[in-house]
């Protein structure tokens, strides 16, 4: 009986994702599309270009396996940019998609930096610093309630990167979150639903850093008498979505109240005992060498002062390169206002590799503190302490091939013009006041599909501004759609990010939170689309309608619900 009942299951799911995946198919395959001017030049992908990401989130829906997912779906990439002959679809698709990000330089300081951050947390945690810093956070987290809430504004201390917050934060408060029985999937949510959003708001960040160095793009080229950073600081009461998940995360925690998959994963936790499903498929496991003796002193100085040698290494680093970047191009500066600093981090952005080397460097200056710090109380010996460091690779080891996977799947998506065919469906007669809407929407598929916030905000910057720039010319508006338009592909590139299951964030948040990765994507995607809900009709509806820039945040504050 059990086995016929596990039969009719696999048979529901093919065919769920077969009627799915032909829906969509038949969907796309039927839209009209319209080239904007500026994508003039560039590969226009056709609808099949969509086939590989929808077939790796309908592998991972139905079938319940990422790896596959990945998989079956770069095959399919290869496929349709090398196809049909076998050999040269293996050996292109190899080359291009999995080597060339393997060897790219950028992406091996981002693995050198995943190495040696996960390091010195496995240094830090044998040592007893981690529990140390989990005590220190235990006297302000004295419920369910608080414990929430304080992972969340230790995500917005960690504000100058989207990776160090996502595996500090997940890291540290783990053991503070299972001792108040709340679920890994709950902490997956509250450790990538910071991230991007403080990431992307704080003044200073690697982020933002980019988002001025598009900006600053777009108004030069549009021959706008204003800065990339003055447009960003303009931008900031118009990032619906980033406040809006913040305040979701607040409200969310404070009351309790969850929903959906969100629901029943806490439920499990807390009258169950079972912080993940027994068949969950975690990223990764402690082992003996990263757990702390018993006779250890649990210190928090011996993780909180190589997490500080971290974050005052980039933040230093930046400033210097961005500096030196400056003075090469012959520019003054100042190191006394907000707006300089946020020129040395966009120049610091804007050098790629350099930058990559910081993030890599300053996390191996803190595990060197962490080791020394270890050492020098005899609590771990040299030998034991790299033991425990090196335990990095075998953790990393599902999450770093997801992570190639994923990036794959975003060369494939370049190579087959996937992202440019999305921004195809934009049609300029829509009225005016929708197009912040839809670029959001936009944004948000097209994030979603190739798992990257950055692509989507490249591809869709140098489109959508000079066409909503050249509408509100002709209808006499004013600048408002256009900061509107501005904020929509900034907060859309985010949306889509959290939703996707093959972003690099999202499979980092799984990682460090020690959560079923497919378990976080089901849980998060309910309480992301509530958010994008509110948002887009507080937010870019009725703004565009005449509203209020701040009808979003008037009506949080009239409509706060009060908490037992």
């Amino acid at each position: 009986m059990k086995e016929s009942r596990l039969h009719m299951r696999k048979l529901k799911d093919c065919l769920y994702f077969v009627l799915t995946g032909g829906i969509i198919c038949g969907i796309f395959a039927n839209l009209p599309t319209n080239i904007p001017g500026s994508l003039e030049g560039k590969l226009v992908g056709h609808w099949t270009s969509i086939l590989p990401p929808l077939l790796a989130v309908n592998v991972a829906i139905f079938f319940r396996t990422l790896v596959w997912a990945l998989t079956s779906a770069v095959l399919l990439g290869a496929f349709l940019a090398f196809g049909p002959s076998p050999l040269i679809v293996i050996s292109s698709g190899l080359n291009q998609f999995i080597w060339g990000n393997l060897t790219n330089q950028f992406n091996i300081y981002i693995f050198g930096f995943l190495f040696t951050l996960v390091g010195l947390i496995h240094v830090t945690y044998k040592s007893g610093g981690i529990d140390g810093l989990v005590t220190i956070f235990s006297r302000f987290a004295k419920s369910r309630r608080l414990t929430k809430v304080t992972t969340m504004f230790a995500g917005l201390i960690v504000f100058f990167d989207d990776y160090s917050n996502t595996i500090v934060v997940g890291s540290t408060m783990r053991g503070l979150t299972d001792k108040w029985r709340i679920s890994r999937e709950k902490l997956a949510y509250i450790v990538d639903s910071t991230t991007a959003p403080v990431a992307g708001l704080a003044f200073i960040s690697t982020w933002i850093g980019f988002e001025v160095w598009m900006l600053s793009e777009a108004s030069h080229n549009l021959g706008m008498d204003i800065g990339g950073y003055a447009i960003f600081l303009k931008l900031i009461p118009l990032r619906f979505y980033c406040w809006g998940t913040l305040i979701f995360i607040l409200l969310n925690s404070l009351m309790e109240r969850d929903y959906g998959p969100m629901y029943r994963a806490e439920k499990r936790a807390t009258v169950e005992g079972k912080l993940f499903e027994d068949d969950a498929q975690l990223l990764t496991r402690k082992n003996a060498y990263v757990e702390p003796r018993i006779e250890v002193p649990r210190r928090w100085i011996n993780a909180a002062l190589p997490l500080f040698v971290l974050i005052m290494g980039i933040f230093i680093g930046f400033t210097i390169l961005g500096r030196n970047q400056l003075l090469t191009m012959g520019e003054n500066y100042s190191l006394f206002t907000l707006s300089e600093w946020g020129r040395f981090i966009t120049t610091a952005v804007q050098s790629g590799v350099e930058m990559m080397s910081i993030l890599f460097w300053s996390s191996v200056a803190g595990s060197i503190i962490a080791i020394f710090l270890a050492w020098s109380q005899s609590i771990l010996s040299i030998k034991e302490s790299f033991q425990a460091f090196s335990q990095s690779i075998k953790t990393l080891k599902l999450a770093l091939f997801i992570i190639l996977m994923a990036w794959a799947m975003s060369t494939i998506g370049q190579t087959l013009g996937t992202d440019t065919y999305l921004v195809s469906l934009l049609d300029n007669r829509l009225p005016l006041w929708v197009l912040p809407l839809f670029t959001f929407v936009l944004a948000g598929i097209i994030s979603f599909s190739t798992g990257s916030s950055w692509a989507t905000m490249g591809i869709m910057i140098p489109v959508i501004l000079p066409l909503m720039h050249s509408m509100e010319n002709a209808a006499d508006s004013g600048n408002l759609f256009f900061y509107l338009a501005a904020a929509a592909v900034l907060d859309g590139a985010i949306f889509g990010d959290h939703c996707s299951p093959i972003s690099d964030t999202t499979v980092l948040s799984s990682f460090s939170s020690e959560c079923d990765h497919l378990k976080h994507v089901a849980t998060q995607l309910p309480y992301a689309l509530t958010t994008m809900i509110i948002v887009s009709i507080l937010g870019y509806i009725f703004v565009a309608l005449g509203a209020s820039n701040w009808t979003f945040f008037y009506f949080i504050s009239d409509h706060s619900f009060s908490f037992p």
